[in-house]
């Protein structure tokens, strides 16, 4: 049971201001950081975002039955914000209120991840495919007739699973605040699962959504353009990232549960950084740690490599290849398509290698995926041509993903890579010339349509795009549709046999923001919709008898 009394202990260099009437072994029922969410007995943390400042939310959660509020302001500063009355309160001042609320969450359900074997997955991109691939992975590494399912939980930005049972995480999220991941694990312990698989982006790992989770296994996919808009710079964005491989070092090793850092190292932007990271942490900590590396094989002369990937065979319907590692080689066959889903595949089997996990099942594993949400995601209401929805959504992800497509388009049938995208608004401006001059250089084709412009000006977002795709050498032809339903619409009508209609950059997600009001938004739902439409206007008229 979480009590004040041991809140304050696990935070040795708060100040605690108490109340007339209080007392610190009162016991702690609930962990939250929304005053809306607070009920009798509930700890409410007070965190400073990039919007709202939940100080000014204490006295709305003393109303509603907060047993202690903790923040980082002094009290004289709280009683300015919030408009609260000296020591009417148990008031718990920190130096950071979000690491905090972390550790709070994580004694609240006893600390789970303690419990667990817990891989942390982080990149730019294909951090939610990988997760997934390790989770198919470890289910069938630890499933039995009787629990086919497996012994694992995953938390991604798509959603949580615990032994195959699905949570949703939210519409527009990265990591789940830290009291949903501390949630999700304490019912994988719950449910006696042997492994948790965590997807860690940056802003959950700078903003300390994961802070109290023991990892015991970092995995990296790549370090590429994004989220400037929040880190500011190149440096400190992966500096974020490299908070997950700094906290394999902050928690004691478990029984059993081996320790281990994964790399890529065909990706200059994340191998060198990280690689110095480990190396810092390790001459610090003055302990080793087993580093991993995967690659294609000979992409990265003079990089030794654990585990490479070699015979690579891509085919519509599935990916081919030869996997070899330090069990020796196994023959892989993926339903995922593309050269980036071959390094998700190898990330999460190197992963997989370093707990201990064999190679039929990583085989068997990658081979028995289920269709990841939104990526690469095949669309068909019995169209003559292929239809997509993925998440690319920063400058290297379509690149990657263009370049794929353009391999399944019928060109011997006049065939055409058709894409459908836009660019978030309050987010990385750049990289909207960017992904404008990658679509005009790689797909016959563009639709320029809006993708969560908030409270920017969705036409002179895609007027950045368009400046960047007539930058292009090839300038494809393209057309700015505002309505992203009518782009989607448009783009399935012009279609042809033998072309390939893809839609980027919602893939999971649920809703899609104009101003600061989210609407309910499916890409899928959209497609679907779309293709349906032309079929039965191109579908003949029954003849009655």
């Amino acid at each position: 049971m979480l009590t004040l009394q041991s809140l304050v202990e696990l935070l040795p260099h708060s100040r605690l201001y108490p109340g007339p009437d209080a007392s610190l072994q009162a016991a702690v029922v609930a962990v939250c950081a929304d005053s809306r969410q607070v009920s009798a007995g509930a700890l409410f943390v007070a965190t400073v975002g990039t919007q709202h400042d939940g100080h000014r939310y204490v006295a709305a959660a003393v109303e509603r039955g907060a047993v202690a509020v903790v923040g980082e302001y002094e009290w004289s500063q709280l009683q300015q914000v919030a408009d609260v009355q000296p020591a009417s309160f148990i008031y718990l001042q920190v130096s950071d209120s979000r690491y905090a609320l972390a550790l709070a969450s994580a004694a609240l359900h006893a600390f789970p991840a303690r419990q667990l074997a817990v891989i942390g997955v982080t990149g730019t991109d294909g951090k939610t495919t990988t997760s997934s691939i390790l989770e198919s992975i470890l289910r069938v590494a630890t499933q039995t007739p009787a629990e086919p399912a497996g012994t694992v939980g995953v938390v991604t930005t798509v959603g949580a699973r615990v032994r195959g049972i699905a949570s949703e995480t939210g519409l527009h999220v990265t990591t789940p605040d830290a009291p949903e991941v501390q949630r999700f694990l304490q019912q994988m312990v719950a449910a006696d699962c042997r492994y948790a698989v965590i997807e860690s982006t940056s802003h959950g790992l700078h903003q300390q959504r994961v802070a109290a989770v023991d990892f015991d296994l970092a995995v990296v996919t790549n370090i590429t353009h994004e989220h400037l808009d929040y880190h500011g710079t190149r440096e400190a964005y992966v500096a974020a990232k490299a908070l997950l491989f700094r906290a394999l070092f902050a928690s004691p090793p478990k029984p059993g549960v081996p320790r281990a850092a994964v790399l890529n190292a065909d990706d200059p932007g994340s191998y060198t950084a990280l690689r110095a990271v480990l190396d810092e942490e390790m001459a610090r900590h003055r302990q080793q740690l087993p580093v991993f590396c995967y690659g294609l094989s000979g992409r990265t002369p003079g990089v030794g490599l654990d585990v490479t990937v070699s015979d690579v065979r891509f085919q519509p319907e599935a990916t081919h290849f030869v996997l070899n590692g330090w069990e020796g080689k196994v023959a892989i066959e993926s339903p995922l398509i593309g050269e980036f889903n071959v390094y998700n595949v190898a990330a999460a089997a190197t992963a997989a290698l370093a707990l201990g996990i064999s190679p039929s099942a990583i085989q068997q594993g990658v081979a028995t995926l289920a269709p990841v949400l939104g990526r690469m995601q095949r669309m068909d209401a019995g169209q003559p041509f292929l239809a997509l929805v993925d998440f690319a959504h920063t400058p290297i992800s379509l690149e990657r993903a263009l370049t794929t497509l353009r391999t399944l388009v019928d060109r011997q049938a006049g065939g055409r890579l058709i894409a459908v995208f836009g660019a978030a608004g309050l987010r990385d401006r750049a990289k909207r010339f960017l992904m404008g001059e990658i679509s005009g250089r790689l797909a016959d084709y563009t639709l320029i349509t809006a993708e969560d412009p908030r409270t920017e000006d969705l036409a002179e977002i895609c007027r950045e795009i368009e400046r960047g795709l007539l930058s292009s050498a090839s300038q494809s032809c393209y057309q700015i549709i505002p309505d992203r339903f009518t782009a989607i619409q448009h783009a399935v009508d012009m279609a042809q046999p033998g072309d390939v209609v893809a839609a980027f950059g919602k893939g999971h997600e649920r809703s899609m923001c104009f101003g600061e009001q989210e609407t309910p938004w499916s890409d899928q739902e959209a497609m679907l919709a779309a293709l349906e439409r032309r079929q039965r206007r191109e579908r003949p008229l029954s003849t009655a008898r």
